[in-house]
């Protein structure tokens, strides 16, 4: 779905530029969701734009699938300050759509329903939390019917309560399908939906590795140094609430798992946890025969 070739974008004259992006080379296929990972200034937040056609590059090329629509999400909460919630999630598919404005506006209560946003649709976005605003953000770029979603930092301006609620709907949406790139530095959460890692250091692509490998059985010390300090900054205890959050932790669970890996369920658990996935534990199984993962039942 995503194509790069040797992309390019210096922010200096000077061949031996150390900032930006350089000759970055890399694909990532449908559905496929992709941490972007580096130290700051590694050159992350220009790859995005770049995708995003909001930075023109030097040379190289990239290219998306046909008919694909990208969403591109940042840290700047971009919100219209004078229309509501509601209002910032129905304008621009009320533009570019010839679906009729009750129909968006249904569309858009679902999502905010689903996200526990309901009660803020007739609000406007400075009577919002950070965390409230930027989960917005994010259904607005999903209202467009994206197929692929661009995130840059999107927690970078917020505490730790407040990220937990905008990475959970990530966990939420990555369960749905999308093809996303997601510029993160939380390891915890790109262990937990990435597919694959991308990491960047002096705007060179020095590492593009499956994501359970990436963190579990790293060889390049200047990484695994890396992996280590964020790991020190990152400790907590994931707590998953609601039906959402349950299907988004299983479906990540199978996605970072190694191949030929081993689930050990104690007595009947295993019976018991699959009821509440659904339609989605299809999808669950149909990745763990892929991946060649094996239950084994531990009974006492």
């Amino acid at each position: 779905m995503i194509k790069v070739n040797h992309l390019t974008k210096r922010y200096s004259n000077f061949k031996n530029s150390k900032e930006g992006v350089i000759d970055a080379s890399f694909e990532v296929k449908k559905g496929e969701i992709v941490a972007i990972m580096g130290p700051s200034g590694c050159g992350k937040s220009t790859l995005l734009k770049l995708l995003a056609g909001l930075k023109k590059q030097d040379s190289g090329s990239y290219s998306f699938g046909d008919e694909t629509k990208v969403g591109y999400v940042s840290q700047e909460y971009t919100l219209w300050p004078h229309l509501t919630v509601l209002e910032n999630l129905t304008l621009a598919p009320l533009l570019n759509s010839q679906k009729k404005l009750k129909t968006l506006q249904d569309e858009a209560k679902s999502f905010l329903s689903r996200f526990n946003l309901i009660d803020f649709a007739n609000s406007y976005p400075k009577e919002l939390s950070g965390g409230q605003r930027q989960r917005v953000a994010i259904l607005q770029a999903v209202m467009n019917k994206p197929n692929i979603l661009l995130l840059d930092e999107i927690t970078s301006a917020l505490d730790p309560e407040l990220t937990k609620s905008v990475l959970d709907l990530i966990r939420a949406l990555a369960k749905d399908g999308y093809t996303m790139l997601i510029v993160t530095h939380h390891m915890s959460f790109a262990m937990s939906v990435a597919n694959r890692v991308i990491f960047l250091q002096k705007a060179r692509l020095i590492c593009d590795q499956d994501s359970a490998e990436f963190f579990t059985n790293q060889k390049n010390k200047e990484i695994k140094s890396f992996i280590l300090d964020i790991a020190r900054k990152d400790e907590h205890i994931e707590v998953f609430k609601g039906l959402e959050q349950y299907q988004a932790y299983h479906l990540g669970l199978m996605r970072r798992l190694p191949k030929k890996s081993t689930i050990y369920v104690a007595g009947a658990v295993g019976d018991e946890w699959v009821r509440p996935m659904g339609d989605l534990y299809e999808k669950y199984e149909k990745l763990r025969i892929k991946k060649e993962i094996v239950w084994k039942m531990v009974t006492y």
